[in-house]
C-alpha cells in the first residue's frame, strides 16, 4: 500500500506548527503593539543614520536648523559612545520625549557638538509608519490562517514567509539596552538572509505539494543553508573580531548575501514565470497571474511611495502616503491563491475585488466622515482628543463588518451575477426532487441527470461503496440509473485514488492528482480510471464520517474550465447527496441481504444510523439524546454537530404518524435539513427554507413539529426557532423560575413560504436545556392517566445533579416504568449541559 503523506506530519513538523501558530505569531502581535503606539510619539530629528553617517537630512527639519550636516559621523549621543549601529539604535531607544539631544560628531577631522531639537512627528511619517504596520500585521494574521487551515508544506513556508514580512514591516520596540539590540539585529538578519531560500521554496511546491519521498524534507532543507552559513560567518566576525576590523570585513561579506539573495529571488521568479507560460495547467496558470496581480498592484504603489518619501521627504501631496497600504494586496492574493482549489476564473476575482473593494471603501469613508469630520470638529469645539472617537469607530466598524460583508455581497450577486441565484435555487431543486425518490437507481439516474444537466460535463461517473469495508467501489453512468458494463473496473478500497480522497475529503481537480498522485507509486487501478475516463474533477461524497463514494467529472463540453462557483455548488450539494445515497442504499442492500426479514427492521436500521451515536462533549458543553419509538420506527428525530464556526448546533423534530411513512419523511428531513443548515446560519431562515421543502413534500394533513438552536460557546447565546414544538425547559440556578423557549412559528408543512420568527436568550454555566417530545408527556398508565408536564419537571428538579446521559435514562425509565411495555407515540428528547464559557 503506498504511504500518502499528502497531510501527513512528522512529529517535528506538529511541534513546530503548534509553536507558530499558538506562540510565534502571537507574541510577534503583542510585541508589534507598542510600536502602533509610538508611532505618534516617536519624536522627529528630521535625519537618518547610515553605518553612523548622517544620511537623508530634512531640509529646514529639526537637524537642518541645529546645523548638522550629511556625512556627519556620530561618535556620542548625550554622551554615551557611538561604536556602531547597535549602540547608536541603543541610545536613541526609548526617548519619546520632545527634550533636546546633544550630538558629538565628526565632520571632516573636527569634532563638535550638536544640540538637535526634535519636534513632534509629522502627519506624512506617520501616515507611512502606520500603513507599514499595518501591512506587517496583515501579513501576520493572513499567515496564521491560511497555516490554521493547512498543514502541507505549501501553508508552511508561505507562513515563514508571512512571519518574516511581519517582522521587517511591523518591527518590535528597541530598549537602550546593547544586548538587546544587538539579539534584534541579529534576528531581522537571519530573518532577510532566510527570506529568499522561503521565497524558493513556496514557488516550487505552490500550487499544490508534491508527495514527499523519503529523504525529500532534507532536500528542501538543504536550500535553507546558505542563508544559515552566512549568518553563521556574520556572527563570527561580530564576536571574533574588534569593531574597526569588523567595518572593514562586512562590506564583502554583505555582497556575498546581497548575490546570494538575487540567485535565489531570480530562481523563484523563473520558477514563478514558468508555471505562468504553462498552457498544460490552466488552473496553476490562473493562481499565478492572481498573484502576479495582487503583486504588481500591491508592490508597485508602495515602491512609488517609498521613491517619493526618499525624494521629498515633505512631500505636499499626502495621498501619496496611503499607496503603502497597497500592499495588503501581496498576502491577500497569496491567500486567496493557496486556500482556495480549482481555477480562479475571472468572475470569482472581479466579484471578491468587488466585494471587499465596495467594503474597504465604505470603511474608509467612516474614517474621513467621523474620524476626520467629527473628530476635528470636537477636537476643536471642546479640546476633546480624536483618539477615542477612533477607537469607537473601530469598535463599530468590527461588530457591523460581517453583516455588512453579507450586504454587500448579496446586492452584488442579485445586481451583476443573477446568474448565481438561479444556480443555486437548480441545485436545490435537483436536491429536493432527489428527497423525493426512494428506489436507489431511481436516485442514481435523477442525480447523474441533474448534475450532467447543470455542469454539462463530457462524461460523468459516479462510484459507489457497495457496503461492507472489503467492498469494492461500483461505477454507475447515465444508463436510466443502471451499473456501466463489466468492463468498467471497480476500484477497490485500498486503491491510491480512494486513499488520496478519504484523506483530503475534498473535491480534487486533475493538475491537483499530477502533483498529488502521480508522483508516488500509483496502482494501474486508479490510473486506468482517470486516463479512461478523461477525469478534470473529482468529488468525494461522504456520509457518516466515511468515503460512500465519489463523482468523476470528464472536462466540460465547451472546454471551459470547473469555476469557483460550480466548486462551491457541488462542495455543498455533496454534503446532502452523500447522506441521501446512503440511506436509499443501505435500504435497497438491506432488502436484498434480509428479504426474509420485516420492512420495519429494514427501516429501524436506516433510522437509527441517522441519529448521532454519541453524546457531544467540549469544554464547554455537553449534550446527548435518547429516542425510543413506540413501533421498530418513528418519525421523531434528533440532531446535534460542530459547526464550521465552533458553534453547535442541535435540533429536534415530531413527524404526524407512525410507522415507516413517518420514518421516511424523517429521513428525507434529516436530509434537507442539514442541507439548509450548512448553507445557512440563522436559524429562522433554516426553518423558513426547510418549511417550503416540507410543504412541497408531505401529503395534506400532515405536518412536522421542528426545534433548532445555535448556541455559541464564546457568548454564550443560544439563537433558535421553535415551529411548534413542545415548550423546551430552561432550568438554571441563576433564575428563580424555569424559563420556555416560545419564538418560532407553526409546524412545518400547513403553510408556504410562513416568516418565522428568531428567538434569542443568554445561556449560563451549570444551565440545563431539556428539549422533548410530546410522547414523554402523553404516555398514559393502565389508568388511563397522562404522565404530564409536571411530573416531568419534578423528574428534572430532583436529578439536577445527573449528567445528560443519566438524566435522560433516569426520565424515560421512569416513563416507562409509568407507562408499562405498551408506549402510545415515540419519546424523544435532548438534554444540554453548559459547562462554561470560552473567554
Amino acid at each position: 500500500m503506498n504511504d500518502y503523506t499528502v497531510n501527513k506530519q512528522t512529529p517535528f513538523e506538529k511541534i513546530t506548527r503548534l509553536l507558530g501558530l499558538a506562540l510565534i505569531a502571537p507574541l510577534l502581535a503583542l510585541a508589534t503593539i507598542p510600536v502602533a503606539v509610538h508611532i505618534s510619539q516617536k519624536p522627529d530629528f528630521g535625519f537618518t543614520v547610515h553605518q553612523l553617517e548622517v544620511r537623508s537630512l530634512v531640509k529646514a527639519g529639526p537637524a537642518d536648523l541645529a546645523g548638522l550636516q550629511a556625512g556627519d559621523k556620530i561618535l556620542q549621543v548625550n554622551g554615551q559612545p557611538i561604536a556602531d549601529m547597535v549602540h547608536w539604535f541603543a541610545a536613541m531607544a526609548g526617548n519619546y520625549e520632545l527634550t533636546p539631544v546633544n550630538f558629538m560628531i565628526n565632520r571632516t577631522g573636527l569634532i563638535s557638538t550638536v544640540t538637535v531639537s526634535p519636534r513632534l512627528p509629522q502627519q506624512l511619517g506617520m501616515i507611512r509608519d502606520f500603513s507599514m504596520w499595518v501591512a506587517g500585521l496583515a501579513f501576520l494574521v493572513i499567515g496564521w490562517w491560511v497555516f490554521s487551515l493547512r498543514k502541507d508544506l505549501v501553508a508552511r513556508n508561505f507562513f515563514a514567509l508571512c512571519i518574516m514580512f511581519a517582522f521587517l514591516l511591523m518591527d518590535i520596540p528597541d530598549l537602550p539596552r546593547v544586548d538587546y539590540m544587538l539579539a534584534k539585529e541579529y534576528l531581522r538578519a537571519l530573518l532577510q538572509l532566510l527570506m529568499p531560500a522561503y521565497f524558493l521554496r513556496f514557488f516550487l511546491q505552490f500550487p499544490s505539494p508534491r508527495f514527499r519521498q523519503s529523504g525529500s524534507l532534507r532536500r528542501w532543507r538543504i536550500v535553507l543553508w546558505p542563508g544559515w552559513i552566512i549568518f553563521a560567518l556574520m556572527v563570527f566576525l561580530h564576536l571574533a573580531f574588534p569593531s574597526e576590523k569588523v567595518m572593514v570585513l562586512m562590506p564583502g561579506l554583505e555582497l556575498v548575501a546581497m548575490i546570494y539573495s538575487i540567485i535565489f529571488f531570480l530562481a523563484g521568479l523563473v520558477v514563478f514565470t514558468k508555471r505562468i507560460l504553462r498552457r498544460d495547467r490552466p488552473i496553476q496558470r490562473t493562481k499565478m497571474l492572481v498573484i502576479l496581480g495582487g503583486l504588481l498592484a500591491g508592490l508597485l504603489p508602495f515602491m512609488a511611495a517609498m521613491i517619493i518619501a526618499t525624494l521629498n521627504p515633505e512631500a505636499s501631496l499626502p495621498q501619496w502616503q496611503y499607496l503603502a497600504f497597497s500592499l495588503l494586496l501581496v498576502p491577500v492574493s497569496f491567500a486567496l491563491s493557496i486556500m482556495r482549489y480549482g481555477a480562479l476564473d475571472k468572475s470569482f476575482v472581479l466579484r471578491i475585488s468587488l466585494i471587499y473593494g465596495l467594503l474597504t471603501v465604505f470603511v474608509l469613508l467612516v474614517y474621513f466622515v467621523i474620524v476626520v469630520g467629527l473628530g476635528q470638529l470636537l477636537a476643536g469645539l471642546f479640546s476633546v482628543s480624536t483618539y477615542p472617537v477612533l477607537l469607537l469607530v473601530v469598535a463599530a466598524t468590527s461588530l457591523t463588518i460581517l453583516p455588512l460583508r453579507r450586504f454587500i455581497q448579496g446586492w452584488i450577486d442579485d445586481t451583476f451575477y443573477p446568474g448565481r441565484r438561479a444556480n443555486r435555487q437548480a441545485i436545490s431543486h435537483l436536491g429536493q426532487d432527489l428527497t423525493s425518490l426512494i428506489d436507489a437507481d431511481e436516485v442514481i439516474q435523477a442525480l447523474l441527470g441533474g448534475l450532467k444537466n447543470l455542469f454539462c460535463p463530457a462524461g460523468l461517473t459516479l462510484y459507489i461503496h457497495s457496503g461492507t469495508d472489503s467492498a469494492n467501489f461500483n461505477p454507475y453512468q447515465l444508463r436510466s440509473g443502471a451499473r456501466t458494463p463489466e468492463s468498467t473496473e471497480t476500484l477497490p478500497p485500498g486503491s491510491s485514488l480512494v486513499l488520496l480522497l478519504n484523506r483530503l475529503r475534498r473535491p480534487i481537480f486533475s493538475e491537483e492528482m499530477e502533483d498529488l498522485l502521480f508522483a508516488g507509486d500509483t496502482d494501474p487501478g486508479s490510473l486506468g480510471l482517470l486516463t479512461r475516463l478523461n477525469v478534470n474533477l473529482l468529488v468525494p461524497l461522504i456520509s457518516a464520517n466515511r468515503l460512500l463514494g465519489f463523482l468523476a467529472f470528464a472536462t466540460k463540453s465547451s472546454g471551459a474550465l470547473y469555476t469557483q462557483e460550480d466548486l462551491s455548488h457541488l462542495s455543498n450539494f455533496a454534503v446532502q447527496a452523500g447522506s441521501l445515497l446512503e440511506s436509499r442504499l443501505l435500504y435497497q442492500e438491506s432488502l436484498e441481504r434480509k428479504r426474509t426479514e420485516t420492512e420495519l427492521e429494514l427501516a429501524r436500521t436506516i433510522q437509527h444510523g441517522l441519529l448521532p451515536g454519541e453524546p457531544l462533549e467540549t469544554d464547554y458543553f455537553v449534550i446527548a439524546g435518547h429516542q425510543e419509538s413506540c413501533r421498530k420506527v418513528g418519525g421523531d428525530y434528533f440532531d446535534y454537530f460542530m459547526r464550521s464556526d465552533e458553534t453547535v448546533g442541535f435540533a429536534l423534530a415530531d413527524v404526524s404518524g407512525k410507522g415507516i411513512p413517518a420514518a421516511l419523511h424523517m429521513t428525507s428531513l434529516r436530509v434537507a435539513f442539514r442541507q439548509e443548515a450548512e448553507a445557512e446560519e440563522l436559524p429562522h431562515l433554516v426553518i423558513k427554507r426547510l418549511n417550503n421543502t416540507v410543504y412541497n413534500l408531505v401529503a395534506s394533513g400532515q405536518f412536522i413539529c421542528f426545534f433548532y438552536g445555535i448556541w455559541e460557546p464564546k457568548s454564550g447565546i443560544l439563537t433558535y426557532c421553535n415551529a411548534g414544538c413542545e415548550l423546551p425547559i430552561l432550568m438554571s440556578p441563576h433564575r428563580s423560575y424555569n424559563q420556555s423557549l416560545r419564538k418560532g412559528g407553526p409546524v412545518l408543512g400547513v403553510t408556504d413560504d410562513f416568516d418565522y420568527l428568531q428567538g434569542t436568550i443568554q445561556l449560563e454555566p451549570q444551565d440545563r436545556l431539556f428539549l422533548y417530545t410530546d410522547g414523554l408527556t402523553d404516555q398514559q398508565n393502565e389508568d388511563g392517566e397522562f404522565f404530564g408536564l409536571t411530573r416531568l419537571q419534578d423528574l428534572l428538579g430532583k436529578n439536577d445533579e445527573d449528567t445528560p446521559v443519566h438524566l435522560l435514562e433516569r426520565i424515560f425509565s421512569s416513563i416507562n416504568a409509568f407507562g408499562g411495555p405498551e408506549r402510545t407515540d415515540d419519546m424523544t428528547a435532548i438534554c444540554m449541559e453548559i459547562k462554561r464559557l470560552c473567554n
